[in-house]
């Protein structure tokens, strides 16, 4: 639903063995064709869900002209560890891409120096 009416939209879900949700990765159509204009540094971070269902909420900003915040990607993950970094990092890639002009910032969790 969200690609018809948000073209470009990307949205990638994984499953364990037992078809159990583990990890959600969503990037809106018109955040990924904006971002070529905002300035080359991303921010990563995550906080912890507070609900029945548990659970950690990663994101993904840069910043633009005006030094305002702007969104480029969230993602929903079991638990903030090695390999939902490294599974969240990986689809980042694929929307924004990678160049020796972009750079990173991130609180330096364990998770995300690894």
């Amino acid at each position: 639903m969200l690609e018809k009416v948000n073209p470009g939209t990307i949205i990638h879900i994984a499953v364990d063995g037992d078809n159990r949700f583990k990890y959600l990765f969503l990037a809106f159509g018109v955040a990924i064709k904006g971002f070529k204009f905002m300035r080359k540094v991303v921010g990563i971070d995550g906080t912890f869900l507070k609900s029945q269902y548990k659970g950690v909420l990663l994101v993904a900003m840069a910043q633009d002209g005006n030094g305002q915040c702007y969104p480029i990607a969230w993602g929903i993950v079991d638990s903030e560890n090695e390999d939902a970094w490294t599974w969240f990092l990986s689809k980042l890639k694929e929307v924004i891409g990678d160049s020796d002009e972009l750079a990173c910032i991130s609180d330096m969790a364990l998770s995300i120096k690894k």
